[in-house]
């Protein structure tokens, strides 16, 4: 399983992310640009999403220089992705863009729109509380006898904190393997055909070499994860090349940001994905 979007809901991390992200473009008062309040910034901002909200597939978290996962996927994605359609517009020569990126490396030595969406992300000291539904379904897991393991790109013990302070009982806590780097692609693409998206293909890269390796080593029965180019586009091939069997399930955990486009095309008719299952309420997973 992973562990936010599936143990937590991180809206509110994501929505601080990107008040993080906004302040900081704010505090240069660039007044020229037409940039200097929070309404004027939140304006451009805002026409900077519904014009990228045309092709969601284009940009995100990259790795390799690939996109890993897409913009919109969950709240930390949609800031990230943001930051590299701006890095675009920079490269692409937008003025507005250009500006601000300009005055963020002379006075905040911010280099690219993705430094400064790394550093929104390191200013966050929210504490992260339980998804209830979550937390009941994996105590009584473990108390029936099944083993249950989050692997996550967050730090091992980041998560086992998380899990004392949430007052998890010793013999009934989760496994940890964090550091899993689900968003690391390798040298050699691995396309997974998803479906098709205004005109063009939609594919996910599945070369991910560290969270392969978690996935053979623990050889899990289910998977669940909010994220889907992260948390199941790989387990997909595995279950397709007889690696892995995943007799339980491969679980698309639904939330309220789970991106329209994306649930389209992983539970529409035509869907080239039919291994997944959403997942919208925890009394669909039987134990």
């Amino acid at each position: 399983m992973d562990f936010d979007g599936v143990y937590t809901d991180p809206t509110g991390e994501g929505e601080a992310c990107s008040r993080n992200f906004r302040n900081k473009i704010i505090s240069l008062q660039l007044r020229e640009e037409n940039l200097d309040t929070e309404e004027k910034v939140d304006s451009w901002l805002g026409e900077l999403r519904a014009r990228q909200a045309s092709f969601p597939f284009e940009f995100g978290w990259r790795s390799e220089g690939k996109v890993s996962a897409f913009t919109f996927e969950d709240p930390f994605i949609r800031n990230i992705g943001l930051a590299d359609y701006l890095d675009h517009l920079a490269k692409s020569g937008d003025p507005r863009a250009r500006k601000v990126l300009g005055r963020l490396s002379s006075v905040e030595k911010i280099k690219t729109f993705g430094e400064l969406s790394e550093w929104s992300f390191h200013q966050l000291n929210l504490r992260k509380e339980p998804d209830p539904q979550a937390k009941k379904w994996v105590l009584d897991a473990i108390a029936r006898g099944h083993e249950v393991f989050i692997v996550s790109n967050s730090a091992t013990q980041k998560i086992e904190e998380f899990l004392e302070q949430c007052t998890f009982p010793e013999d009934r806590r989760p496994k940890v393997r964090g550091g899993a780097r689900k968003f690391g692609l390798g040298m050699k693409p691995r396309l997974l055909k998803v479906g098709h998206y205004g005109g063009k293909d939609v594919s996910v890269d599945t070369d991910r070499p560290l969270y392969e390796q978690a996935l053979l080593e623990i050889e899990p029965d289910a998977v669940i994860g909010d994220v889907f180019c992260l948390d199941l586009a790989l387990p997909i091939r595995l279950k397709r090349e007889k690696r892995l069997n995943f007799a339980g399930g491969i679980f698309y955990r639904h939330r309220d940001y789970t991106p329209s486009p994306m649930l389209d095309l992983v539970s529409g008719r035509s869907t080239s994905v039919p291994e997944v299952t959403v997942l919208r309420d925890w009394e669909q997973l039987t134990l």
